[in-house]
């Protein structure tokens, strides 16, 4: 059986499967304002299964429906000009994204879904959070914070001061587990943000009538999965360059050759024709920051990248 008539072996699954085995590759789950992250440090234990990862620090297991689709994307960096991020969204249509969307605090009962054994007899809890596109929970059998918890079921828990007080593991239904923060894992509350979802950013080339709801970060070639500069790696380049060839928007791919082109062959950027959209405009960004690593610094770069100035709303959400 091929990839073609076995869903287990389509191209998202197989994707998914690969970089689950990466310790390099991390990992992103949840809405605006409720991001959970799962990265890897070298060498550490980690236990596989289908479809999951289980590390010290959290884990994460995979379900997605058969219809799934990867879009691999670049975003300039809003905190440094020099720098830019990229990752691989996986999207479903947004009838199948849909969430409890519960507003506020709930008790679920025992976590019978736990990636570890040792967490299925904590008690779990929807914090209300209300996203429209992911459930952001939290799971304890301390005491103190079942207390904490059981006493602020049915309540706001974004207007009642609730998130300031909370212990335990974050799980992003899906599943995405935090137990231990740190090295780059984590989850990451924003109250100002978690309740306005405005969908995709215009930048992103996610199709009208699809949701992200899970992202992976693969390698970056300037940077460690917790932001660490690192020397440019021309394999780690390359590496996305294939997943954005299969991956990718390919008219983005387009603009994308034509800037370089005209960069190494010394030609302005009043020389080309670009489309003015926000993710072509991203792109552009991206590839003169690439090329600026790849090739040095030259007055043509220096003249696209004054041409094209600032890019702060082109940033990723994720940053």
């Amino acid at each position: 059986m091929d990839r073609t008539t076995d869903p287990a072996l389509g191209p998202v699954r197989v994707l998914v499967e690969e970089h689950l085995a990466l310790e390099t590759s991390s990992w992103s789950a949840g809405a605006p304002g409720a991001t959970a992250r799962l990265t890897r440090i070298p060498g550490e234990t980690v236990q596989r299964g289908p479809n999951s990862v289980v590390t010290p620090r959290g884990g994460l297991r995979v379900v997605l429906p058969d219809d799934a689709t990867a879009i691999a994307y670049e975003t300039p960096s809003a905190r440094d000009p020099l720098r830019w991020l990229h990752a691989v969204a996986f999207c479903v249509p947004d009838e199948a994204a849909r969430g409890a969307g519960r507003r506020v605090v709930t008790e679920l009962g025992p976590d019978t879904q736990a990636l570890r054994p040792a967490d299925l007899a904590g008690e779990l809890f929807d914090l209300g959070l209300g996203a429209p596109a992911a459930d952001v929970l939290v799971r304890t059998s301390d005491p103190a914070a079942l207390a904490v918890l059981r006493a602020a079921v049915g309540r706001d828990a974004v207007t009642g001061g609730l998130l300031a007080q909370l212990t335990g593991d974050g799980v992003a239904a899906g599943r995405m587990e935090i137990t231990a923060p740190g090295g780059g894992t984590g989850l990451r509350l924003r109250p100002a943000l978690v309740r306005h979802d405005p969908g995709p950013a215009a930048h992103l080339p996610v199709p009208d009538g699809w949701t992200p709801v899970l992202r992976l970060h693969p390698a970056h070639p300037a940077a460690e999965a917790d932001g660490r500069p690192v020397p440019f790696d021309p394999g780690r380049d390359d590496a996305f360059r294939a997943l954005l060839a299969e991956h990718g928007d390919p008219v983005l791919g387009v603009v994308v050759a034509d800037v370089v082109d005209a960069v190494r062959a010394m030609r302005g950027p009043e020389t080309v024709d670009l489309p003015g959209d926000p993710a072509s405009r991203a792109a552009v960004a991206v590839t003169l920051r690439r090329l600026a690593f790849l090739d040095g610094t030259s007055g043509t770069l220096a003249a696209w990248r004054g041409h094209y100035g600032p890019t702060v709303e082109l940033a990723d959400p994720d940053e």
